[in-house]
């Protein structure tokens, strides 16, 4: 009998209590995420201005802008009051690039609710992208007005950057970060402001304020080393960037100004391969380039320090003392490397780029080489020669200077002594 009483229920209960409405298998894909079947299901469907809606926002799902705006444009224009079709419009328009139509829907979306604060933020964001920075300033600062957002105070302090109106936009980021001392974004930008204005001292002083209270957020710390890096404070540089480098930023910025860091501190062998991963990442760049052949150098490195201060040479043209001193580190290196030969050719290079107390180191330089490497005695005599009349010079200039050179003046001195009596020795051995 209980058996009975089951099958008779199963057969007077209606089938549609089991069954899914044709409404329930539509949510049931869109919510799944599942747009393609919801199109095909959709498509099999009599039309309604529903199912067209939600055809539409398929295709926007799945990146069919232009088929989306197909269906939701005529929608527009007979539902005019209709937000969530304009909405989706705007968004569509937006992500085909064409930002002047998504504009012209968020103005009507802002005609049928001007209350509507996602709607003004919406259009701010366009005029911005668009590099109407003036009119998005304005739309911003009202944003603000109406909710007091600190979203609305950075946007607007972004405008301000855009126009190069550099204080007004450090005010209104310094606003943010004082009403949410954990706002990394704000804080970000009141250092790199400072930064960007030559306040040096600023940057460094915001940037430890925020690492004391925060020590892990990636920009700040690298915004930090950057400050002590343009401080030329490049003990406490090194720390900072090593620091982020450590938590994986082995970017172009990081490794360069390692490399350059330790190489101002004297520390080559540290300096190379921070350098030699900024070189093979950027290599145009002649600071690096010119830090890593020295380093080299120091390192006795010569064959790899020969070519790269070749190519500094090659492609560029600096001012005559840049030029002195890839001339005469060139012809250092390859004395150091010992190939007088060149470093001869290098150091007459150099002369004609040296001032006068340049060219007096650099004769001495010269008759030493052709003395003892090159044992050319006649032209390191000329050279001696050049060395002594360049001496007697540099102390006419040092008794004309008028200030405290005694002791200078006295070393000099002693010196050209010794160079005349030397001189006259190498002139007799000539002559035997």
């Amino acid at each position: 009998m209980k058996y009975i009483i089951v099958i008779l229920l199963l057969i007077l209960t209606p089938i549609g209590v089991f069954a899914q409405d044709d409404t329930s298998i539509l949510d049931e894909y869109l919510n799944t995420y599942q747009y393609q079947k919801a199109l095909d299901y959709i498509d099999k469907q009599e039309a309604s201005v529903e199912l067209q809606i939600k055809k539409a926002l398929c295709y926007k799902a799945l990146g069919e802008y232009y088929k989306a705006i197909e269906i939701l444009v005529p929608l527009s224009d007979e539902y005019e009051k209709d937000i969530q079709i304009k909405l989706n419009l705007a968004a569509c328009f937006e992500s085909i690039g064409r930002s002047q139509s998504g504009l012209e829907y968020y103005d009507k979306l802002i005609r049928l609710d001007s209350t509507n604060v996602y709607f003004k933020n919406q259009k701010a964001d366009i005029l911005y992208q668009q590099g109407k920075y003036r009119d998005a300033l304005s739309l911003f600062q009202h944003i603000y007005f109406l909710n007091n957002s600190p979203s609305a105070l950075k946007r607007a302090a972004q405008c301000f950057d855009k126009m190069n109106m550099v204080d007004s936009a450090k005010v209104y980021f310094m606003e943010a970060w004082d009403r949410n001392a954990l706002d990394a974004f704000a804080a970000a930008n009141v250092i790199n402001l400072s930064l960007k204005t030559g306040s040096v001292l600023e940057a460094i002083i915001y940037s430890d304020r925020y690492i004391a209270i925060d020590s892990t957020d990636h920009q700040v710390n690298l915004l930090n080393a950057l400050s002590y890096y343009t401080a030329d404070n490049y003990e406490e540089a090194v720390s900072r960037f090593t620091k982020c480098y450590l938590a994986g930023d082995s970017s172009l910025v990081v490794t360069r100004s390692l490399g350059i860091s330790h190489y101002s501190l004297n520390e080559s062998s540290k300096a190379i391969p921070y350098l030699e991963s900024a070189y093979r990442n950027d290599t145009t760049n002649n600071n690096v380039l010119y830090c890593l052949a020295l380093s080299y150098k120091d390192m006795s490195e010569y064959e790899l320090a020969i070519p790269m201060l070749q190519k500094l040479l090659d492609r560029t043209i600096p001012p005559n003392l840049t030029l002195y001193l890839y001339y005469r580190n060139l012809a250092e290196s390859y004395s150091s490397w010992s190939d007088a030969k060149n470093a001869n050719i290098n150091y007459e290079k150099a002369l004609d780029f040296a001032d006068e107390d340049q060219k007096m180191n650099v004769y001495y330089l010269l008759a030493n080489l052709n003395e003892y490497k090159i044992r050319d005695r006649k032209k390191a005599f000329s050279y001696y020669q050049l060395y002594k009349d360049s001496l007697i010079a540099y102390i006419e200039r040092l008794k004309n200077k008028g200030g405290d050179e005694s002791k200078e003046i006295a070393r000099s001195t002693q010196i050209l002594k010794d160079l005349e009596k030397f001189i006259k020795e190498l002139e007799a051995s000539r002559e035997r």
